[in-house]
This record gives C-alpha cells, sequence and structure tokens, in this order.
C-alpha cells in the first residue's frame, strides 16, 4: 500500500504549459502555486497543491498531495531542484501514513552530481553512477513543447529517473500534443489542449492545459482506478 500511495503521488506531477494553434503559448515555463481536487472514481480523497519557481539559477517544482483512504491518512511532498538548463539536482521525497494511532515516515532523498547519485531512503545511504542522460519529472518536457508551440502531433522523449519505479536506472518517458479539446472543468467547458504522459512499462496520464500555462485536469487510470486532478 505505501508504495503503491508513493507511485500514485509522483505519477500526478502536473506540467504547466499552454497550447498552440487557436490559442496564446507561452514564451516561458509558467511559475506559481495551485490547488487542486483529488478524486477516485468520482469521490473526492483529497487535495492538491502544485508549484513551480525560479531561483538563484534553479527551478524548484513541487507537489503536496494529501488524501485519506479508508482509515489511512497519506500525505506526500515532493520537490524537485534542476538547474536552469533542466541538469538534476535533488529530488526529495517525504511520505507520512497515519492509520489510527500508528504513524510512519518514509522519506527518500536523491542528490545529483554528473552521473553520479546518492540516494538516501530508509535510513540507508547508497552510491551509484547512471550512464545514460537522464532528466527529472520537473521542466524539461514543458520547455521543449513551449518552443515546438505545442503543436499537434508534437513528440518528446527522455530517460527519467524516479525511485519509485526504479532504484539505479531511469526510465522512458514520452509526451505527445493530442491537440485542443473542450473539457468540462467546475461545471464551465474550457478550450484545452490535451497532452499525453506515457510513462514506460507503467501508466498513461492524460493532462489538459489552459491558454495560461496551467493545466486544468490530469486523469490517470491506475490499479483499476481513475484518479483525477481539478483545479479548484
Amino acid at each position: 500500500m505505501r508504495n503503491k500511495m508513493k507511485r500514485l503521488a509522483l505519477l500526478l506531477i502536473l506540467f504547466t504549459a499552454a497550447p498552440g494553434c487557436s490559442v496564446k503559448t507561452p514564451t516561458s515555463i509558467a511559475q506559481g502555486t495551485w490547488a487542486y481536487q483529488l478524486l477516485m472514481n468520482g469521490v473526492k480523497i483529497g487535495t492538491a497543491s502544485v508549484s513551480n519557481s525560479q531561483r538563484d539559477g534553479l527551478f524548484i517544482s513541487a507537489i503536496q498531495m494529501d488524501m485519506v483512504l479508508g482509515e489511512v491518512k497519506n500525505t506526500t511532498r515532493q520537490i524537485i531542484t534542476e538547474t536552469a538548463d533542466f541538469k538534476p539536482v535533488k529530488l526529495e521525497i517525504y511520505n507520512t501514513i497515519i492509520n489510527g494511532k500508528q504513524r510512519q515516515e518514509i522519506n527518500t532523498i536523491a542528490e545529483f552530481k554528473n552521473k553520479t547519485v546518492q540516494l538516501t531512503a530508509g535510513g540507508q545511504k547508497t552510491r551509484f553512477t547512471i550512464e545514460k542522460p537522464f532528466i527529472l519529472d520537473g521542466n524539461y518536457f514543458m520547455d521543449f513543447l513551449i518552443k515546438k508551440n505545442f503543436k499537434k502531433g508534437t513528440q518528446v522523449s527522455a530517460f527519467l529517473y524516479d525511485p519509485t519505479f526504479e532504484t539505479e536506472d531511469p526510465i522512458n518517458v514520452r509526451m505527445k500534443v493530442e491537440g485542443i479539446e473542450r473539457v468540462i472543468i467546475n461545471g464551465k467547458p474550457k478550450q484545452l489542449i490535451h497532452i499525453v504522459q506515457r510513462i514506460e512499462n507503467s501508466k498513461n496520464i492524460d493532462i489538459f492545459i489552459d491558454e495560461n500555462g496551467i493545466a486544468q485536469k490530469a486523469i490517470i487510470l491506475m490499479l483499476n482506478n481513475r484518479i483525477e486532478l481539478i483545479i479548484k
């Protein structure tokens, strides 16, 4: 259950961007903080907060999710730090599980220096090398699609490091622009760009983004459940 909830939180990392074609396209990566409702099979199970900022030459992206599943309350916060040209600096995952009077904290921190990774998990430290070029799940994809004006059919792929999938080997992730679609958000129709993120041997995430560069909705089919994030 802990690993499944951690993976859910990481998979729900959202990207801020904006469509081209009939709507304006941003010329830079969106920055700010956005709040979302979190639903499972149409039932609200919690909330999420997503932020993206740039300071001291670094991009810092964060997501915090607060979920209640039955008697279990799970709070997960992930922070990604990368350079201005999207080289990995640090990945932090803080996970707290409360079940009745029992409380458990599971923290995972990866620090990067070129190809070398120092991973701290469960109080244990390991150091290893990743030979192939890789990124974190931060702003690389968004920057690429912005430069391509979110033209329908545009695709981009990269190897992404995520210790909840593979501890010492990055996984292949692809993103594709599906085009502009009419989507109902909080009872109101919006013209949004549809982007699909495909994670190697895992899941697809559908992301719907508005003309201001803000993700309005994300959908994941996971563990026979439909998980949705909808902006407040």
